[in-house]
């Protein structure tokens, strides 16, 4: 996919990182994948999209609270640990807020048969 760039704060400084998004459909449990570049830092980064709606069911609402609530277990993640917590936190926040300006909604592969 087109890569873009984003303008945020890591550890108190200003920086510029690229951003791809490696998935077209979120996973079954609202996660796509975003390769992530900030200098000489490289990962790829589990950017949770579908927590960040507000609920419609009352199981979007249990998601919602537990996105709201405890934000660590469903915001984002790293498959390494080239990023901090707080800083990979602080990179899925400025991509929901980039895709929430575009507009942008992602629907769910679902396996089953």
């Amino acid at each position: 996919m087109v890569p873009f760039n984003l303008d945020l704060e890591l550890t108190a400084n200003p920086v510029t990182i690229t951003v791809e998004q490696l998935d077209r459909l979120a996973d079954e449990d609202g996660f796509i994948r975003f390769d992530v570049s900030c200098a000489e830092r490289r990962s790829v980064v589990f950017v949770n999209m579908e927590n960040e709606l507000p609920p419609v069911t009352s199981q979007d609402a249990e998601a919602y609270f537990e996105a709201v609530n405890y934000p660590e277990q469903v915001s984002a993640f790293s498959e390494d640990e080239v990023f901090t917590p707080e800083e990979v936190k602080a990179i899925a926040a400025a991509i929901r807020k980039y895709n929430n300006e575009l507009k942008v909604r992602f629907a769910k592969f679902m396996f089953g048969s």
